[in-house]
């Protein structure tokens, strides 16, 4: 009985904090949270379903993206990506999770670089050489099943970015629930993201991109196609923007094969994206394409995973 009342208090804290974090985000500045790298995702299979992942993930990529899903991982599961974004943004991530007695842990890491920009005093003078910028993330994440179809989760994060000679660290938190209804194949999930201080660079502070997700996903064996139908839906909100919607299809073909389609709405320059993936002897490789308007060039991840 004890217990009971222990668990009814964690689980009523954790919704009430993801139903009070939209107004938080809402109140936030537009165009003011730094550190890019903290929203670019982490995995192929994400992104090839427009990154509809806060119910989805429940491999090592979950400690990015909620780190509850952790709980479904049996063993271990390494996942390495490497991003092309735009014309100019390179990415690498590695997320590492583990299954123990008390628990199951995840590790992550992100480094996001530039191409290397010329140094000018002016801007019509000539250049004095080139300079670089990155930012890198570090995580470690911890989620377990805490009551039959209940999953908690958190995760805490340090980071660093270099511009130039001026750099700039910080810290930041991210806690989730996810719920597995009656309703066979059908998943709740919510998280709240980035959470954390200000982050200066020399006397500039900026906020981090806190955001909270809220979303589902549906999954049904077709045995007329002989394999599964899943699909998945994100609402975003962030601190220093508007709301977004991310929906997500994917078609896995006898746990060999997959096709993916996702769509990215209320976005300047984001919209369409699709990805494959291929399965074999606990080896993964998926691929995602993601088109992105406005002359930005397009985006292209591509992930290799393992179950050990």
């Amino acid at each position: 009985m004890f217990m009971e009342r222990k668990f009814n208090a964690a689980l009523w804290g954790m919704l009430g904090a993801l139903a009070v974090l939209p107004a938080v985000a809402l109140a936030g500045e537009s165009g003011t949270a730094g550190f890019l790298s903290l929203r670019l995702g982490a995995g192929a299979r994400s992104a090839g379903m427009g990154d509809a992942q806060v119910s989805l993930a429940q491999d090592a990529t979950a400690t990015y993206w909620n780190p509850p899903g952790l709980a479904a991982v049996k063993s271990t599961n390494f996942t390495l990506m490497h991003n092309e974004w735009l014309s100019t943004v390179r990415m690498e991530t590695a997320s590492l999770a583990h299954a123990t007695s008390f628990g199951n842990i995840g590790l992550h890491f992100s480094g996001m670089y530039l191409d290397e920009i010329e140094r000018r005093e002016t801007a019509s003078s000539e250049s004095t050489g080139h300079f670089n910028v990155f930012e890198y993330t570090f995580a470690g994440a911890y989620g377990r099943t805490v009551h039959r179809d209940v999953d908690l989760g958190v995760a805490l994060k340090g980071l660093y970015s270099k511009l130039d000679d001026v750099s700039a660290s910080g810290w930041a938190m991210d806690f989730g629930a996810r719920y597995r209804t009656r309703i066979a194949g059908l998943t709740f999930a919510g998280a709240a993201q980035n959470l954390g201080p200000k982050v200066k660079f020399i006397a500039d502070e900026f906020v981090l991109p806190a955001v909270a997700r809220l979303g589902a996903d549906y999954q049904r064996d077709v045995p007329a196609l002989r394999g599964r139908m899943v699909g998945a839906f994100d609402f975003i909100i962030p601190t220093d923007g508007d709301a977004h919607q991310h929906a997500g299809l994917e078609y896995v073909y006898r746990e060999m094969a997959s096709l993916r389609l996702g769509y990215k709405a209320n976005y300047d320059s984001q919209g369409l994206t699709f990805g494959v993936g291929i399965k074999k002897s606990g080896y993964h490789f998926d691929y995602a394409f993601a088109d992105v308007g406005n002359d930005l060039g397009d985006g292209h991840k591509f992930a290799f995973s393992i179950d050990l």
